[in-house]
């Protein structure tokens, strides 16, 4: 199977070209082994971050039931009601209206929950799924049924060429990720003039939650933001027209990269 060329080498940005089943970077001669159902960017590396939510996403038990159990039970929790996936997928796909018939990348898919949903919409020319756990990874591996094109990447450092995306999601991990505002300039890289950003996680509300929130925030290291926080921090990157859905200490956010979409 040929390489997408929204693809590029994440330590250069220099390009790539096929190396048997993975790549390898024309510029730095990096290789990125692909033989597992994934094209991993990170062959050396194994787990990473710290504190209980962050090592939670790389185990494999959790992969197993994480669309069964976990995501049902985390956005429960943390909106104070039932999931409403179908208005939530529709909100989703509303953000992503100037992405259609472009590439889009669903960032720390996990076992590609929403990633196969917006490859099924058939909106995208091509859908990538992006995440760091090879846990999460082998779970989408073995779902995935050819629908996405799955990378095992940094959100810090997107092996994607600068302007070459048209739209990105990041559903329920926003707050993991150790650099958000990093994470956030990459996004803007990437994305092309007018493409779309949304993406759902922790928000500070008031009172006694507001206390249980920063218990989470301290125990779990996780981010739990501020709206006023998130808009800024996406402003600062180039991504504006910020609009919000609040449910509970869920917040669910979308922008756009600055400027009019290629004719």
């Amino acid at each position: 199977m040929s390489l997408p060329l929204e693809l590029c080498c994440p330590a250069c940005r220099g390009p790539l070209a096929e190396w048997g089943v993975g790549a390898v970077c024309r510029s730095c001669d990096r290789r990125y082994p692909g033989d597992r159902g994934y094209l991993d960017f990170l062959p050396e590396l194994a787990a990473a971050g710290e504190g209980i939510g962050p090592r939670l996403m790389h185990s494999r038990a959790l992969a197993r039931v994480y669309e069964r159990v976990w995501r049902p039970m985390f956005i429960a929790a943390a909106s104070g009601g039932l999931p409403d996936y179908r208005a939530e997928f529709e909100l989703v796909l509303s953000a992503l209206a100037t992405a259609e018939g472009g590439a889009v990348v669903d960032l720390s898919c996990g076992p590609g929950f929403t990633g196969r949903r917006l490859a099924e919409s058939g909106r995208f020319e091509r859908v990538f799924g992006l995440d760091w756990s090879l846990a999460m990874l082998a779970r989408a591996a073995a779902d995935n049924r050819g629908l996405m094109r799955l990378v095992r990447g940094d959100v810090g450092h997107l092996p994607f060429k600068t302007g070459s995306i048209a739209g990105a999601h990041a559903g329920a991990a926003f707050h993991m990720w150790p650099d958000p505002s990093a994470a956030v300039a990459e996004v803007a890289r990437v994305l092309r003039p007018g493409g779309g950003f949304v993406a759902s996680t922790f928000a500070y509300t008031r009172g006694l939650r507001r206390k249980f929130e920063a218990m989470l925030s301290l125990v779990g290291k996780i981010h739990v933001f501020e709206a006023d926080q998130l808009r800024g921090m996406l402003s600062a990157h180039g991504l504006v027209d910020f609009e919000s859905e609040r449910h509970g200490s869920l917040i669910l956010f979308w922008a756009r990269r600055a400027g009019a979409p290629a004719a």
